[in-house]
């Protein structure tokens, strides 16, 4: 409808609403709600004026202008000329207000700029931006369309903007097409004969304006699409079956109303062959064997497609005829690449080839169009048999004629590494190989040896043989030697590198050892170099022997390294030392003599110290000088350890420890220069160790060998630790044992204030006994042996518990023939007192009577189930505190009742011949000797008020009769105890069974007239309770869903309005 009129001009805005202002909302910001959707609506053309859109909605206005951030410049008002009243044109605005000075900066530098009438000056700038009519088609095709439109009057703002500040955003089909400075568009890529919307925002900087009228417009139809490429389907010698779809085709508005299918056949031109609607057409007439393109277009009203892609099809042919045989294009080792010819007959080829090593004749090793297979995997230098058959779909061509091409001969193997043949000599060598484990297929013709004399391989040997001989070498040198062979097939790779060696001499003299550092006094180090010549073979190792001051000559060093250390010399003894060198052929000579004196050492090692006890804490020792090997001691030292070795039965000093000395770890005694000293501090009963050194001005002696003795005993130590666990009249104490120092603990004494108690023996656990409960004690314990008595221990106090609670008394509250409900106490615990609750049992062990706990915790009522119907039980209680448990109870007897009779099932009426009822229930059983009665009861439906018991006796079955006709009953029955003392117990009853009576025979007989409501009223009182329940329930959901139908009509909403 382009150019006409929409159904709501000047009704207000378009239909469109910008979406919400970013950012968090204001606090008056109510949740944006869509207006309903209507139908498009068609703008009319811009030559007509329509009053512009009513700005009524100020406060969303406002709200959409809360988050916009402000501007510090504001634009002077125009003075503005009213038009008509009730009449605009395109470029009329609403009137505005005078102008009015700006206000003060707020808010660190924002300006508030508003008019008189308090609007922002960009509110009104929106307004202006607002006031656009919808834009008009002028032009539309198949696939584009052009839009105009006028721009906003901005001539009532109060600062002029030029038309070139304006932007349009264009939406297509409520989508975002672009953002334009123009008044035109051109819209492109659009689908023929298809209905379209568009309207714009008119934008000024960061103001935005309403939306513009909805203008719809619909595009031109145009010719189809081109349809798909036809497909053949069949195909003889004189005519080709197409096939096509449409599925994929679009019509473009207008319905397809034939397909055109043209052929290009060998006159070099197109042909129409078939116009009209079907979707497949046989193309007759046509010469075998030929190729054919063939394309297809569609027709509408509007004109013809473009044509489908071509396809290229062949007619049928006849059977090819027998093809060359196959050309060998290239050879290797493996492969042979054979080629044909490709003739317009053939459609497929099958190559076979023949080995003559496998005895399968030839076999098929290709098939396909391809014309040049490669043959791989082939043998060596072999010969392979090749022939040709070509296939098209009339069938398969003979065979061509057997074409044989060999493989090409490989590369032979590498030879197998050289070695030297018999024995090396000093300056030549024979080095032989052996023949590749592989030729490749041809044999070898030559070799070629290199060796390798430090600058690289060099060709010594080339011919046939299979050794060379190698000459002009050094005596005990290695040179590296390989070798490689030649055939037809080229040259192989180089053997393995190979080592061989001259023979080697012995070495030369070394030159003599010189002395390393100062001489010691028991040591010294020497170092050496290497002969001026090693024979031809590495340096082994070195040889050092020495000449003591004795004329001892002994080896002293042998080994690969320059240098020694020589160990274990005499201080001030001179001493010679030779050194020669060995290789794998033998010794060289020795080299000159170095004549040593060795320095001044510490003192020889001192014996023992002798050992002497004073007292039990105090040793005294006195010890020997040793040699001092040529200077002077200066200072003693004595080390004290204490050996983990039993104690010894005297104090006796001893030179040795039953200990390794490494086990004992010593510390520092005494330092000084006298030979005697006193330790002092040491424990009694203790074995001691004690070892002495002594030093000059050369070094440190070693340590002599330990001497022990062990100190005599003393009274114990006293007590460090004590535990005690008190109770109300006892204290139960616990203390760790104290040292005995060498003689046994025999008891302890035990200070309890005034009193004194002695334990019976050495045992560290005594319980006091007699003592007043809620009483604090001061107690203190003194070891004792056989020296004496020992110290006391530090005072250690404890207070004893208050008594433990009495028992409570065990009343029964209700007793049954499973259970037994018991209460103890008054029922206010205050005390959180723990109850423990034991009963009498059988042990399953020993089958004594035993009392075993059924309860505990701080209840005062217990219900002990589980047991068996008239039953004597035992049961005690006692209760428990912080204090501890205390007494049980006197033993209590209760007894269980009898159990009643079980339920039984609900009984089973039968309707017997005679016209009676038969009623059946299941029998029960009761422990014991007692016998078990059954109690019948009956109620009719509608008439009883109570059950009245019908039967009552030891049968299981019953027979109902005189029974009311067409009446409903209930029955239900119950077990009776009968106990051998004559008391009964009656059971509870099963679920009632309900049955009904048959009607009576009908009388043939009139029956006199009768009242209608009588009858009715009759009826209603013969039904049952279940029944009366049942019409009650019909007639109220027929009530509730008449009641809903009513409301839902009357009370819910019209929608429609």
């Amino acid at each position: 409808m382009p150019g006409g009129e929409g159904p709501n001009t000047g009704q207000g805005p378009p239909p469109f609403y910008p979406p919400p202002p970013p950012g968090p909302p204001p606090q008056s910001y109510a949740p944006f709600q869509p207006p309903p959707q209507y139908a498009p609506i068609m703008s009319p053309p811009l030559t007509q004026t329509s009053p512009p859109p009513p700005f009524t909605q100020k406060s969303e206005r406002h709200l959409r202008q809360c988050d916009k951030p402000r501007t510090s410049k504001y634009y002077p008002r125009q003075p503005h000329q009213n038009t008509k009243s009730g009449s605009s044109s395109l470029q009329s605005t609403p009137p505005l207000s005078p102008k009015k000075e700006p206000l003060p900066k707020k808010n660190g530098g924002e300006e508030e700029v508003q008019g008189e009438d308090g609007e922002d000056p960009q509110n009104t700038l929106q307004h202006l931006l607002s006031q656009v009519k919808p834009p008009k088609v002028v032009e539309v095709t198949p696939y584009t369309a052009v839009l105009q439109w006028v721009a906003p009057d901005l001539g009532g703002h109060q600062e002029e903007l030029a038309v070139t500040e304006l932007r349009y955003e264009v939406f297509l089909n409520d989508s975002p097409y672009t953002t334009i400075h123009t008044t035109q568009l051109s819209i492109t890529d659009l689908k023929p004969a298809t209905d379209y919307r568009v309207f714009f925002h008119c934008l000024c900087g960061n103001v935005r304006g309403d939306t513009s009228g909805v203008t719809s417009f619909h595009t031109e139809a145009t010719v189809p699409d081109a349809p798909q490429l036809p497909k053949m389907v069949n195909k003889t010698k004189t005519s080709l079956q197409f096939r096509w779809t449409t599925n994929n085709m679009k019509d473009n508005g207008s319905r397809v109303t034939a397909f055109i299918l043209e052929i290009f056949g060998s006159n070099g031109e197109w042909t129409e062959v078939y116009r009209g609607k079907n979707k497949q057409h046989t193309v007759s007439k046509l010469q075998p064997n030929t190729r054919y393109r063939v394309r297809l277009a569609a027709v509408n009203d509007l004109g013809k497609s473009d044509y489908s892609p071509e396809t290229l099809a062949y007619t049928s042919g006849v059977v090819p005829s027998q093809p060359p045989p196959p050309t060998l294009e290239h050879a290797s080792v493996t492969t042979l690449s054979l080629g044909w010819p490709k003739r317009p007959t053939d459609d497929t080829y099958t190559l076979h080839m023949e080995d003559s090593l496998n005895g399968y004749g030839f076999r098929p090793v290709h098939n396909g169009k391809e014309t040049r297979f490669v043959c791989q995997d082939l043998r060596k230098n072999t010969y392979y048999r090749f022939r040709l058959c070509a296939h098209n779909d009339e069938g398969s061509s003979p065979f061509s004629e057997v074409a044989t091409y060999p493989t090409l001969p490989d590369r032979p193997k590498p030879p197998s590494p050289p070695t030297v043949k018999g024995r090396p000599k000093s300056s030549r060598l024979v080095v032989m190989w052996g023949c590749p484990i592989d030729n490749g297929g041809a044999p070898v013709t030559s070799y070629r040896l290199e060796l390798d004399r430090g600058s690289g391989f060099e060709c010594v040997y080339s011919g046939e043989k299979l050794e060379a001989e190698c000459t002009d070498l050094v005596p005990g040198k290695s040179y590296r030697v390989r070798v490689q062979c030649k055939s037809s097939g080229g040259k192989s790779d180089w053997s393995e590198v190979s080592t061989v060696t001259t023979e080697a001499v012995c070495p030369g003299v070394c030159p003599s050892p010189r002395l390393l550092g100062k001489p010691k006094a028991s040591q010294l180090q020497l170092k050496w170099g290497d002969p001026d010549h090693d024979g031809g073979a590495p340096i082994l190792e070195f040889h050092i022997d020495m000449t003591a001051p004795d004329n001892d000559r002994r080896q002293v060093y042998r080994g690969r390294d320059h240098e020694c250390t020589v160990a274990s010399l005499l201080p001030g003894r001179p001493y010679i030392f030779l050194v020669r060198s060995v290789n794998r052929i033998g010794q060289g000579p020795w080299s000159e003599p170095l004549e040593v004196v060795s320095g001044a050492g510490p003192p020889d090692t001192p014996h023992p110290p002798h050992l002497a006890c004073r007292s039990p804490h105090s040793v005294h020792l006195i010890w020997e000088e040793p040699i001092n090997n040529g200077a002077g001691i200066e200072q003693y030292n004595i080390q004290i350890a204490e050996v983990s070795c039993p104690h010894a039965e005297s104090s006796e000093s001893s030179s040795t420890c039953g200990d390794p000395e490494s086990d004992l770890t010593f510390t520092s005694a005494y330092t000084g220069s006298a030979t005697t000293t006193e330790v002092r501090n040491l424990s009694p009963a203790t074995t001691y160790a004690f070892r002495v050194c002594c030093s000059n001005s050369a070094g440190v002696s070693a340590w002599s060998s330990p001497a022990t003795v062990t100190t005599p005993a003393s009274p114990p130590a006293p007590v460090t630790y004590i535990s005690s666990t008190p109770a109300a009249t006892t204290i139960t104490l616990l203390w760790g044992e104290p040292a005995s120092h060498g003689d046994p603990i025999t008891h302890y004494v035990i200070e309890v204030g005034d009193r004194t108690v002695t334990t019976p023996g050495p045992e560290t656990e005594f319980t006091l006994t007699d003592l007043l409960p809620e009483t604090l004690f001061k107690l203190r314990i003194q070891a004792m042996n056989s020296v004496g008595p020992g110290g006391f221990s530090a005072i250690h106090k404890v207070t004893t518990r208050p008594l433990p609670p009495a028992p409570p008394t065990l009343e029964l509250v209700k007793a049954s023939y499973n259970s037994l409900k018991l209460k103890w106490g008054d029922g206010r615990n205050l005390d959180m007192l723990t109850y423990s609750l034991e009963m009498e049992f059988t042990n399953p062990h020993n089958g004594n009577r035993e009392f075993y706990q059924v309860y505990s915790g701080t209840n005062q009522n217990y219900k002990v189930a589980r047991l068996e119907e008239n039953t004597k039980y035992h049961l005690r209680i006692c209760a428990s505190n912080e204090a501890g448990t205390g007494p049980f109870s006197p033993i209590t007897s209760l007894s269980t009742t009898k159990a009643p009779p079980p339920l039984i099932k609900a009984p089973r009426v039968t309707e017997t011949p005679e016209g009676s009822h038969l009623v059946e229930w299941c029998s029960v059983r009761c422990p014991g000797e007692d016998t078990i009665n059954y109690r019948l009861q009956m109620l009719q439906a509608g008439k009883d008020q109570d059950y009245s018991v019908v039967y009552n006796g030891s049968e299981t079955s019953y027979a109902l009769t005189h029974l009311d006709p067409h009446s409903g009953y209930y029955v239900r029955v119950c077990g009776v105890r009968v106990c051998t003392n004559g008391e009964t117990m009656t059971g509870a009853y099963s679920s009632p069974t309900l049955f009904n009576t048959p009607k009576p025979a009908p009388i043939t007989t009139t029956k006199p007239a009768v009242n209608t409501s009588q009858d009715v009223g009759f009826q209603w009182q013969r039904l049952s309770d279940q029944q009366k329940a049942a019409v009650i329930l019909a007639m109220f959901s027929l009530f509730c869903a008449f009641a809903a139908i009513g409301l839902h009509h009357f009370v819910a909403p019209d929608h429609g309005r």
